[in-house]
């Protein structure tokens, strides 16, 4: 079973101000923005469901995955998959998962879907 309860996820993220002389200024004083990645993320799959995860890009789609793969740990909420919390018991939890995590370089553009499973 897959849960996740009120799970939320922030990144800071430098500013970056155009020109030579905000670049040099940013090197000894930074701004940073926060941005939400994940925001009260909720949702539970029993056993033996089989779910699609869709939504636009910047959606949180890949943070939510990383966190339940426990490569990211989230500032607030739980994540427990079949009995696991996925970043306490990260080496335990890989080897019963299986994830992969691609590029667009790295897709077949001219691949139909089905040809690709």
């Amino acid at each position: 079973m897959i849960e996740l309860n009120g799970v939320c996820k922030t990144f800071k993220v430098a500013k970056r101000n155009a020109g030579f002389r905000e670049a040099a200024k940013s090197l000894f004083k930074r701004e940073y923005t926060l941005i939400n990645a994940l925001s009260d993320v909720s949702f539970k799959i029993g056993d033996g469901e089989t779910v699609g995860y869709i939504g636009p890009n910047g959606a949180g789609k890949s943070s939510t995955i990383k966190v339940m793969c426990g490569v990211l740990v989230p500032d607030s909420g739980e994540c427990v998959i079949d009995g696991l919390v996925p970043w306490r018991k990260r080496k335990e939890h890989v080897r019963r998962i299986g994830a992969v995590f691609g590029q667009r370089s790295q897709l077949w553009w001219d691949v139909p879907v089905i040809d690709s499973l």
